[in-house]
């Protein structure tokens, strides 16, 4: 049974409401039984129709999104408090961990580290700052794509 959200997790969820992106909070993954903070989904044009925010910065992460998916078939986001680092804000080793475990069956993760997001002073800063990130993801080689998915 997953803990509740953190205050950190609702607003990184909220912001990607606003963005028009779908995703789960929360959710299982029974492969592994690990629960991931967010999962993206596959935008769906009622997911598009819902978004708060229809500018070029959500529209490029909405397209940076669908291939995402497309490649890696299921994008996460994980939320980074204070608990996941030491204090040299170096990941402890049981993140590090569940990450490549996620990465092995074929997620694309990615991180946002609390001290980064408490940095952003708006709305706008947030949203670019997700763009950055789901936009920045490399290329899954389509070898080791089939090979984590059984193909």
């Amino acid at each position: 049974e997953p803990t509740a959200s953190s205050k950190l997790h609702l607003e990184v969820s909220a912001e990607l409401v606003r963005m028009g992106i779908a995703h789960k909070n929360e959710m299982c993954l029974p492969k592994l039984g690990y629960h991931m903070d967010i999962a993206i989904l596959p935008i769906t044009d009622t997911a598009e129709a819902g978004a708060l925010l229809d500018d070029k910065v959500a529209a490029r992460t909405r397209e940076a999104v669908r291939a995402a998916t497309v490649t890696y078939g299921v994008l996460v986001i994980e939320i980074d408090g204070p608990w996941h680092y030491d204090a040299a804000r170096r990941l402890l080793p049981a993140t590090e961990l569940i990450r490549r475990h996620l990465a092995l069956v074929g997620c694309a993760v990615v991180a946002v580290p609390y001290w980064k997001w408490d940095a952003l002073n708006d709305n706008a800063e947030k949203a670019a700052y997700l763009a950055e990130l789901l936009s920045s993801l490399p290329p899954l080689a389509s070898s080791r794509a089939s090979e984590s998915r059984g193909g």
